[in-house]
């Protein structure tokens, strides 16, 4: 999914002209009980290429953890599980998502089922049939049967507060959330302060919601990013066809059309180093990045703290 979400950072720094700066969201996520284990073995950098049981079929990062979804429907979380974010559910499944501290995914009969951090009642998904859903923030949005968005969870920003219509799909950010109506174009809703929900004009295929930034891949396979362009985040390749992209905290990364991943933004942590090689999907967490490659295998990169690296063999 890329549809990556937006996620809360745990790192120090001075606030930007938006005033919700990096030591902000250290206050925010100190708030709600998210650091990672204590126990974890910090400063732990590393690339890691590993194989699931079964090959992977969809794939995200979010804060600290990642989830995949193995072609036998079945859903892998590895990494932090401070709040059970890392404990999917049994059954079958055709697409989940890994948020701040709570992950949900699609069962095959349509319902969505979520699980980790529930303060917010982010992860009490309604009833009814889905056809995709994303986890944010502190909030979760679904696209249902009908096109219409249901969104639950915290509505401080009115990141909840869908409009009408239908939706082809929809990406839920940190405190803000974007979807692609039937004819191709992008509205978002929510926290604009750093002008986050300002989609330009053209049509997109694809749409992922950030921390402060959003980005998506038009038709003609052109990058538009917009919102927060501190650590270069936001500023897209001018050249070059996408397929899809993720925009993570502080750094995004997108599949071009020849199966290579190109990454962009803050790489403090080695997270927008990409490998070489084919890839069909990536995903941009917090400080790390996780793609699947054209045989099924993950490939991760970046931050290796809580084991987010590490996907079950």
């Amino acid at each position: 999914m890329y549809d990556l979400n937006g996620k809360v950072a745990l790192v120090t720094g001075a606030g930007g002209r938006h005033g919700i700066g990096r030591a902000a969201a250290n206050a925010v996520a100190a708030r709600i009980g998210l650091l990672l284990l204590a126990g974890v073995i910090a400063g732990l950098i590393a690339t890691a290429c590993i194989g699931g049981s079964a090959p992977a079929n969809t794939i995200s990062a979010g804060q600290g953890y990642t989830c995949v979804l193995r072609a036998d429907g079945s859903v892998d979380c590895w990494g932090d599980n401070s709040s059970g974010q890392s404990r999917p559910p049994g059954g079958e499944f055709h697409t989940v998502s890994a948020g701040f501290g709570h992950s949900c995914g699609v069962r095959t009969d349509g319902s969505v089922d979520c699980w980790g951090y529930d303060e917010y009642g982010q992860a009490r998904a309604p009833g009814g049939e889905f056809r995709t859903v994303s986890a944010g923030g502190l909030h979760t949005c679904g696209v249902r049967s009908d096109g219409s968005v249901d969104c639950w969870g915290d509505d401080e920003f009115g990141q909840l507060r869908a409009p009408g219509g239908e939706f082809r799909t929809v990406s839920a950010g940190y405190r803000h959330t974007c979807g692609i109506r039937m004819g191709g174009r992008v509205e978002c809703w929510g926290d604009d302060r750093a002008e986050q929900l300002q989609a330009p004009g053209a049509e997109f295929r694809t749409v992922s919601a950030g921390f402060l930034h959003t980005c998506g891949v038009r038709t003609d396979g052109s990058v538009g990013c917009w919102g927060d362009r501190r650590d270069g985040k936001a500023w897209a390749p001018r050249r070059g066809e996408f397929r899809a992209v993720s925009a993570g905290d502080y750094h995004t990364c997108g599949v071009r059309t020849d199966g290579s991943v190109e990454c962009w933004g803050d790489d403090e942590y080695g997270q927008a180093r990409e490998p070489d090689g084919e890839f069909l999907a990536v995903s941009t967490g917090l400080f790390h990045t996780c793609g699947i490659r054209t045989d099924g295998s993950v490939d991760c990169w970046g931050d290796d703290r809580a084991g987010q690296l590490r996907a079950p063999g």
